[in-house]
């Protein structure tokens, strides 16, 4: 009788402790996630990032992305990659109430605060703190809440990048498939380069057409195919080590080395002597509205003896 009694005391024990620990974790769930205004990337017209004592403003302007007040082109990418996340922010759990924000690098020294407008309006206003240790979410507090939520994906090196430099650094942009010719001048040694277009007709013989020969130089010579590109690759996508901003593009006297590229348009790039030993090579080019600085390393790789493009052995005489 005493066994069937102790029994009976320890399950009502197990079952009250059943009801508890039940209690407690339905009472953490018991929450509602803030519901964030409808937004897509397109919509948004300017973001502003501000913190670790610095602030960037973006603003879209047709097709493009500047700087304010500075009017410099954004980077394309890193754009893009912003909209992306503020477009799709999506909260998935509360994390604290408790305010105690420095172990989210949500306190003001911190934290990282994006806003994102449509038009006049904020449609987007978060502090980003640091990433969460699943490495797979963010650490986020929205204006007028006092909470840390959860946000899907890691995120924070997006906008804390954003507040050092975002400019394009892009400063030579072309089609390759549509270059028909090159010229280079480097001092008093000068070639031109082009591609013949592809025959598409028949050969008498009703044969058909051989595959077109490489580049040539402007008499005729075959240039040395593999190193012309390897020059094209460097130049697709030029991007500068960084720009001069209080220098004009006419300020640099003659160019030690300057190429011009012709597709369906023109395009220049003049390369200056540096002012020091292994220091950086000013320059300029028809794609960029400022002088920038090319390194080292860019510049000597670009600035080849342009008789180097000649196949070795077929080089005319005097």
């Amino acid at each position: 009788m005493k066994l069937k009694k102790e029994y009976l005391v320890l399950g009502v024990i197990i079952a009250g402790l059943a009801i508890y620990l039940y209690q407690r974790s339905t009472d953490r769930t018991h929450y509602t996630l803030p519901a964030l205004p409808a937004l897509t990337a397109a919509d948004i017209t300017r973001i502003q990032i501000a913190g670790l004592g610095k602030t960037q403003t973006l603003v879209r302007k047709e097709n493009r992305w500047t700087t304010e007040p500075q009017g410099f082109t954004a980077d394309p990418k890193r754009v893009t990659e912003m909209l992306e996340t503020l477009a799709g922010l999506n909260l998935t759990a509360l994390v604290a109430e408790s305010k105690n924000y420095d172990l989210y690098e949500l306190d003001p020294e911190n934290k990282v605060n994006v806003k994102a407008w449509q038009g006049d309006q904020v449609k987007r206003d978060l502090d980003v703190g640091k990433t969460a240790p699943s490495f797979r979410h963010t650490f986020v507090k929205l204006a007028g809440d006092d909470r840390v939520f959860h946000a899907a994906d890691n995120f924070r090196f997006r906008f804390q990048s954003g507040l050092d430099e975002i400019r394009d650094k892009t400063v030579l942009s072309f089609n390759r498939q549509e270059l028909q010719e090159i010229r280079i001048s480097k001092g008093t040694t000068a070639a031109t380069f082009t591609r013949p277009a592809p025959q598409t007709e028949a050969t008498p013989s009703g044969q058909p057409a051989p595959p077109p020969i490489g580049w040539q130089s402007s008499d005729g010579r075959p240039a040395n195919t593999g190193d012309v590109e390897m020059l094209i690759g460097e130049l697709t996508g030029l991007q500068c080590q960084a720009f001069i901003d209080d220098r004009g593009k006419d300020s640099f006297g003659d160019p030690a080395y300057a190429i011009a590229l012709k597709t369906s348009k023109e395009h220049a790039l003049s390369i200056f002597a540096p002012t020091e030993t292994d220091g950086p090579y000013p320059a300029v080019s028809s794609d960029s509205d400022h002088p920038f600085q090319l390194s080292a390393d860019q510049a000597q790789r670009i600035m080849k003896d342009p008789d180097e493009y000649v196949k070795t052995g077929e080089k005319k005489d005097g």
